[in-house]
């Protein structure tokens, strides 16, 4: 099982928090793994019944949940406000005129979050994908969180259908040097910037755990954008992927096994929750 609080093995080892851990039902108490495979008792009389318990299913949350939702509150809203003001033309008013802008972004961003993750699921096991996670004292959510042998990786889901996605470096010898995120000819640095505060929330849920040094990155995806021919752009810390290189870098080899990817999910899906979606 994976402990919901520290404890401490009878040999004297401390257990973390989301550690796995054995359960020794006769005597109540938590072993270590090694006590618990090494535990060879002198008679059939004298076996302790210790029973190595699968842990809580990881929440892993629904891609794009909260931003559909959002979208079918807007829209819900914006249909009673026509009936109610129309009642005989109210029909045929919203089936000639489409959601405004700012709501069908909503569902736009929903429909990209949804792929991402989908790219995600198709890895199998070689990752764990947390999706649209809440962070304490903030409105705020994290798109996706996903824990990859190299490390855990944040990523921020855009959709802009065909918009080309660029790198604009300026400045050097007389000037500061600067370089933009470049998204449909605008400067959209502060999708990069934005990202620093999930970094921060993600580096505060492992803080104290013993993933506390476990390398963080942050990603943004663009679905649907045109990228460079390479695929990629770097600026800063922040990379910048389509869903296909988004899931290719999550993938990459390193040292954490399939347990310690787990341990670190289940972890971060305590801290991090899955947001709630509204019952009907």
């Amino acid at each position: 099982m994976a402990l919901r609080r520290p404890g401490m093995c009878s040999c004297g080892q401390t257990l973390a928090a989301g550690e796995r851990a054995a359960w020794d039902k006769s005597r109540r108490v938590v072993l270590c793994l090694s006590c618990a495979a090494g535990a060879l008792p002198l008679s059939a009389t004298e076996q302790p019944e210790v029973a190595v318990l699968e842990p809580a299913p990881i929440d892993l949350g629904v891609a794009g949940g909260s931003a559909r939702a959002e979208f079918e509150r807007r829209h819900q809203k914006r249909e009673d406000r026509v009936r109610e003001a129309h009642p005989k033309i109210g029909g045929l008013l919203l089936a000639l005129f489409d959601d405004p802008q700012s709501t069908q972004a909503w569902r736009k961003g929903g429909v990209g979050e949804q792929k991402v993750g989908e790219r995600f699921a198709k890895l199998g096991d070689s990752v764990i994908a947390l999706h649209d996670r809440c962070v304490p004292r903030s409105r705020a959510n994290i798109d996706h969180i996903v824990i990859g042998p190299s490390g855990v990786f944040v990523v921020d889901t855009k959709r802009y259908a065909g918009a080309k996605v660029a790198l604009r470096r300026s400045g050097g010898f007389l000037s500061p040097y600067r370089e933009q995120l470049m998204v449909r000819g605008r400067d959209q640095t502060k999708m990069v910037e934005a990202m620093e505060w999930q970094l921060s929330a993600v580096r505060t849920a492992l803080s104290g755990s013993p993933f506390a040094d476990v390398p963080i990155s942050a990603v943004l995806c663009f679905v649907d954008g045109e990228l460079p021919f390479s695929g990629k752009i770097d600026i800063g810390d922040v990379r910048v992927r389509g869903p296909k290189g988004c899931g290719r870098l999550v993938a990459e080899d390193g040292p954490l096994d399939a347990a310690e990817r787990e341990q670190i999910a289940q972890h971060l899906a305590e801290r991090l929750p899955a947001k709630k979606m509204p019952t009907t």
